[in-house]
């Protein structure tokens, strides 16, 4: 168990990297390129497929590069082919002009899947917290 778990974190490890270096349609290609893929965040869905198209859409328009601070992390290993792990993190994305935009916390459940002896994003699932605003009472 200790083992697919250090596999689990070295892949997502290598995700989170590539989108820290800007390495996007990289970090794009470890997602499952599967019928059987979904990208829900923030409720809205997309396929793999559509998630590509998004990410190169961003590009074109001066995505520079994601970076995913985790703050926690929890591992489920479900069977030696499928784990399931969930992070809080806050998502900072940087433009090319030099902006950036950090979210707020926001936590992220991921299916992880081992085919050909690779480990996949099959499954991601994020929902920000929402964003109280303060009130007069």
């Amino acid at each position: 168990m200790e083992e697919i778990e250090r596999q689990v974190i070295q892949a997502e490890t290598e995700l989170l990297d590539a989108l820290r270096n800007g390495e996007l349609i990289r970090g794009v290609g470890m997602h499952l390129n599967s019928p059987d893929y979904k990208n829900i965040w923030n409720g809205e869905m997309k396929t793999y497929a559509e998630l590509h198209s998004r990410i190169s859409a961003a590009m074109e328009k001066g995505l520079r590069s994601i970076d995913y601070q985790v703050a926690s992390r929890s591992i489920a290993i479900l069977d030696d082919s499928n784990v399931m792990t969930t992070l809080e993190a806050r998502e900072t994305t940087h433009m090319e002009n030099r902006d950036a935009e950090t979210s707020g916390k926001t936590v992220v459940s991921m299916l992880w899947r081992k085919l050909n002896g690779k480990w996949w994003l099959g499954y991601l699932h994020a929902s920000e917290e929402p964003q109280v605003e303060a009130s007069g009472v």
